[in-house]
């Protein structure tokens, strides 16, 4: 049995960017509308529900789970993603997440006018698109005269790596170093506190913990096995020596010829 000053250690180590210390976090509705205002832009934003860790199951295709999914005032939704490890095709995710969104928003007979208002905040440890920028907003837009095309849809990707000196850089900033209390962030930080600091709260996060470090394992893992697929080596010979699914070394390789083609 391990003692809180131990289970407080390993808990230090867990930051915003983590997805499952940010799901815990993100379980109260007056933290979610803070980190919103601030990544949105919208002082007055209102949340009026949230929910972490959504699965939105699609009979005839791949289901989704999502980190966080808040409706505000207005009945527009509002999705954020975290994620630290640049591992797949992150703009297609978000076109999936995106569509299935929207398909669990529509209710049979509705109007395409009162289809809600979406946003997609992706949160990243990585630059997305490697100009340097702390924010990115994509648009859509009409090719020859850069006309903006208002659908509904609202793209914002953040990450944790440029730091431009603004709010939205500033809360980021402390999704990367999750510690103390934040002057401008102090629902967000009395919320971390309370789950690296008390008692409760450190035992709270034991299983967040234990869910990290099997994800900390598998990623080592994943690293090797593309390291020698990558030198040549057969994809059973590298399943056997990870004990990978045959599927996930499969998988890894198709990624792998894709980047390469």
């Amino acid at each position: 049995m391990q003692t809180f000053e131990q289970q407080k250690e390993k808990i230090a180590r867990l930051n915003l960017i983590d997805d499952g210390f940010f799901q815990k976090v993100m379980q109260n509705k007056e933290v979610c509308e803070e980190v919103l205002r601030v990544l949105l832009q919208m002082p007055d934003l209102k949340v009026i529900s949230n929910q972490i860790e959504r699965t939105i199951p699609i009979l005839t295709a791949k289901s989704v789970r999502l980190d966080l999914i808040c409706k505000d005032e207005n009945g527009n939704i509002i999705n954020v993603e975290v994620q630290k490890v640049n591992d797949t095709n992150h703009q297609k995710r978000v076109r999936y997440n995106m569509a299935c969104l929207d398909t669990l928003s529509v209710e049979k007979g509705l109007n395409y006018h009162e289809l809600p208002d979406l946003y997609v905040v992706f949160i990243s440890a990585f630059d997305m698109f490697d100009e340097q920028e702390t924010v990115y907003h994509v648009q859509r837009t009409i090719k020859k005269s850069g006309t903006y095309i208002e659908n509904g849809t609202h793209e914002i990707y953040v990450n944790t790596k440029v730091d431009d000196g603004s709010d939205i850089a500033r809360l980021m900033q402390y999704f990367k170093h999750s510690t103390g209390m934040h002057p401008l962030f102090q629902k967000l930080s009395s919320q971390v506190y309370y789950y690296k600091e008390t008692p409760k709260g450190v035992h709270d996060m034991v299983d967040v913990w234990e869910e990290y470090a099997n994800e900390r394992a598998a990623e080592e893992l994943k690293k090797a096995a593309i390291f020698l697929l990558k030198e040549g080596i057969d994809a059973n010979i590298v399943a056997q020596a990870h004990k990978l699914p045959m599927e996930t070394v499969l998988q890894l390789q198709k990624e792998i010829q894709l980047e390469n083609a």
